[in-house]
């Protein structure tokens, strides 16, 4: 277990890395303005059922193996932003053809809408790579087992994210109520979560900095 000192500032800054935009948060805004709560808290759940595989994946160290091969992180993240882009240009094609309104579910359903949440955060190798640059700076390998600690602070900061993404979710969706009484609105749903998904992708392009957070 990591020192009380130590896990406090860990909170705090874990906290304030949370607040900063990402793809997770682009996504989370707009299935919760677009789709309502259920929606987007299901995204938010996507995201943090990702940290199943990226906890132990980075307490074992195979994390590691991105900072070292630049060849797999690329890859990784051209996996990810192609993702992104079909999910945006299926989205842009559903707004061209008027096919949904708002207070319908996705036409991927509950599940469909979990599971891009899940890999709009698994398939972002930032994640991999904040994780591993943040978590050794608030361990101490004097008081336990630098693993034992690493692996709280990777919990702690997952279920921190939960907890923020709902309350993100939860505002963008009262955002909604206003929409919905705007028809002109109806058609632009899809439309905005198209351009969300793709300026995502873009993001996980473009965005080459080492150090960032998703």
């Amino acid at each position: 277990m990591p020192s009380l000192h130590l896990f406090a500032l860990y909170i705090t800054a874990s906290l304030a890395l949370n607040l900063t935009p990402g793809p997770d948060m682009a996504l989370t805004l707009t299935r919760g303005m677009t789709q309502g709560f259920k929606a987007a808290w299901l995204s938010v759940m996507g995201t943090f059922a990702a940290g199943i595989i990226q906890i132990p994946l980075v307490v074992f160290g195979l994390a590691g193996i991105f900072q070292e091969s630049p060849m797999l992180f690329e890859l990784v993240k051209i996996v990810g932003a192609l993702y992104l882009a079909y999910l945006g240009l299926r989205a842009l094609k559903r707004s061209i053809q008027g096919t949904e309104t708002i207070g319908t579910a996705s036409t991927d359903g509950a599940r469909g809408v979990f599971w891009q949440g899940f890999f709009t955060n698994l398939l972002n190798p930032k994640v991999f790579i904040f994780l591993v640059a943040f978590l050794p700076q608030f361990v101490d390998p004097g008081i336990g087992p630098i693993w034992q600690q690493m692996l709280i602070l990777a919990v702690s900061s997952k279920i921190l994210g939960l907890l923020n993404g709902t309350c993100f979710a939860y505002g963008a969706s009262k955002i909604r109520v206003w929409l919905s009484k705007n028809l002109w609105f109806l058609r632009l749903q899809d439309s905005l979560l198209g351009i969300a998904m793709l300026g995502i992708a873009g993001y996980l392009v473009f965005n080459r900095a080492p150090g960032g957070r998703g």
